[in-house]
Parts: structure tokens; C-alpha cells; sequence
């Protein structure tokens, strides 16, 4: 049986920025009975790529060795939700500064994809951070002011993504740099 992995391709911030991220993400936990995200698995997706047999993950993972891009200047400091922030189902971070890099990136990143055999994405890339989840959109009681967490982008990760009863474990595969 051919082993499958369960795959995406992220920007991950760097350690001193995600302790500052979980330490304020810790003080959003009283508004809203959300599950909220670990900080083992804050990322930005560039590209989910779902499951795909390993020679083709493999594939990909050498095909984004060649792939050229700059490393640019990031910052998330909006606090936004899906569908929207009266009752979100997802809270997120996004920003500005950097985003059209970031787009930039993941364009490349989804060529590459689809040239290594992965079904071309049907939804518009939209960068944003995940901090919380619920089946059931609620209210926010506040919405909280956001500290500006920046950093400079320049490097990214092919990621597995293994589903748990615990929920999932993220283990990069490759590390790539930016330019």
C-alpha cells in the first residue's frame, strides 16, 4: 500500500514572535468558548495540499527547492473572523505590511503545486493566522486591540499535518530559504 501525507505548505513566524503571540492569545481565551490554536501550530498556509501519495510529496518538496523568491518585511496586527466578526467561526490575525508578498509567495507556491500534479485551488488565497475555531458561530463579547507582530520573512516549510483524537500534529518536512 503506498503510504499518503497529509501536507501544506506554510510561513511560520519565528520563536520570539510566536511567545509574544501566545502570550496575548492567551488573554483573548475569556471572550468567546472557542477551541484555540496551540502555538506548536501557529502558521500562515500559503498552500493546503491534503493527501497525497509520498513520491508526489516528494516531488513537490524538491520542485519548491527551486523555487526563487525574496525575503520581505511581515507584519500581522488586524484581528479579523470567518464569515465575519459579528459571529465568527474562525479568529484570525492578518495585516498589511507584507501582504502582497506573502501573495506573491503563495502564487509561486501554487504553480509549483500544480505543476507537481496537485488539483490547482479554487479559493483565493487570503493570509491570515488561525487562533481559534468553533462549529457554531458566536459573538464576541470585546474585540481586542492587536500589538503589531513583525518579523522578517525568509524562509518557509513544506509541513505534514497528522490528525489526532488531541487534534493535529504539525511536523516540517523541508525548510526553504528565501532569497
Amino acid at each position: 500500500m503506498t503510504p499518503f501525507y497529509r501536507t501544506f505548505v506554510a510561513v511560520t513566524p519565528p520563536e520570539e514572535v510566536l511567545d509574544r503571540m501566545a502570550g496575548w492569545a492567551a488573554q483573548l481565551r475569556p471572550l468567546a468558548p472557542y477551541k484555540w490554536v496551540s502555538r506548536a501550530q501557529f502558521h500562515v498556509t500559503l498552500r493546503f495540499l491534503g493527501e497525497a501519495p509520498l513520491a508526489q510529496v516528494d516531488a513537490l518538496a524538491e520542485s519548491l527547492g527551486a523555487l526563487k523568491a525574496a525575503a520581505f518585511e511581515m507584519s500581522l496586527d488586524r484581528f479579523g473572523g470567518f464569515p465575519d466578526l459579528q459571529r465568527p467561526r474562525v479568529l484570525w490575525l492578518g495585516g498589511t505590511t507584507g501582504a502582497k508578498d506573502l501573495a506573491d509567495l503563495a502564487a509561486k507556491v501554487e504553480e509549483v503545486a500544480v505543476r507537481s500534479g496537485f488539483p490547482p485551488e479554487t479559493k483565493k488565497f487570503n493570509a491570515h493566522l488561525t487562533l481559534a475555531r468553533t462549529r457554531d458561530a458566536l459573538p464576541l463579547k470585546t474585540l481586542p486591540a492587536v500589538p503589531a507582530f513583525k518579523w522578517r520573512v525568509s524562509r518557509f516549510f513544506l509541513v505534514q499535518s497528522e490528525l489526532t483524537p488531541g487534534g493535529p500534529i504539525y511536523t516540517p518536512l523541508r525548510e526553504y530559504s528565501l532569497r
